[in-house]
């Protein structure tokens, strides 16, 4: 199906990604599975892409495939649908070396990094973790930029229901693994403690677990990207989706360990 802008030309998030995409050399899309990253940054290629610019890709979804052979998943399977932590460590080790080592090999201005990022939970968190090393000057870099969509509690409600629903029939091989509903949940709990660790929000007394909130979701997430540029991008709207957030074309390339890299990780 041909890719398409669908997000209305009127909006402050359109302005903002045609902006950014013109702009950055590398722009990131940090948050929870299950708050729209990949279909903003699928829109963001779009836009890139007719803006002239070659777009490259950094997903963990697609990174930590390289952890998981066979032989690796032996050593470290998945727990209830979560990667193992020894693999979120390695593919966020690797993924800080990788934004190094394409920043030096990609000296055209036209080249343009897209990177989506989970952070929560362990996953490429080393990115926004401030270390003495190359990689620290190229993501503190001003044409770097971390970009934290926020959905309203009504649109994080349709997009619940919308990955349960590529899940059951899904429109592209990556939507099969998405993270299912319940790590979605675990992940948001996740998050919402460490807003109350951090006196952002009452501890929840409630028998039910807390519900998602638009404003905690942001002020905690600002917290864990505290030491990088970085910006909330509200989005108040559900969009008239067709096919799927990964149906993507041109892409120049992605981002990816070779079997060598994997193996001195995690040696």
């Amino acid at each position: 199906m041909p890719q398409k802008i669908i997000i209305p030309s009127h909006t402050e998030l359109y302005a903002n990604l045609m902006m950014r995409t013109s702009q950055c050399r590398i722009l990131m899309f940090a948050g929870l599975p299950g708050v729209g990253k990949t279909l903003i940054l699928q829109q963001a290629a779009i836009m890139a892409q007719m803006a002239g610019r070659n777009v490259y890709l950094l997903q963990w979804d697609v990174a930590r495939m390289a952890f998981e052979t066979p032989e690796i998943l032996a050593r470290y399977p998945e727990i209830d649908g979560a990667t193992h932590m020894a693999i979120r460590k390695a593919t966020g080790r690797w993924a800080r070396q990788a934004v190094a080592n394409w920043q030096h090999t990609h000296p055209n201005p036209k080249d343009l990094l897209l990177g989506e990022l989970p952070i929560v939970g362990n996953r490429l968190v080393e990115l926004v973790e401030p270390n003495n090393d190359a990689a620290e000057a190229v993501l503190n870099d001003t044409q770097t930029h971390f970009v934290i969509p926020v959905p309203s509690n009504a649109v994080r409600q349709a997009i619940e229901q919308a990955r349960q629903n590529s899940i059951t029939a899904p429109r592209h091989a990556r939507e099969s693994a998405d993270a299912p509903p319940n790590v979605l949940q675990a992940l948001w709990h996740d998050l919402h403690a460490l807003a109350v660790a951090l006196g952002f929000v009452a501890a929840n007394n409630s028998p039910y677990p807390p519900a998602y909130d638009a404003l905690i979701y942001a002020k905690t997430f600002q917290y864990l990207l505290r030491h990088r540029k970085n910006e909330v991008l509200w989005v108040n709207e559900a969009f008239a989706t067709q096919g799927s957030a990964y149906d993507l074309e041109g892409i120049v390339g992605e981002l990816a360990a070779s079997p060598s890299e994997v193996t001195a990780i995690l040696q």
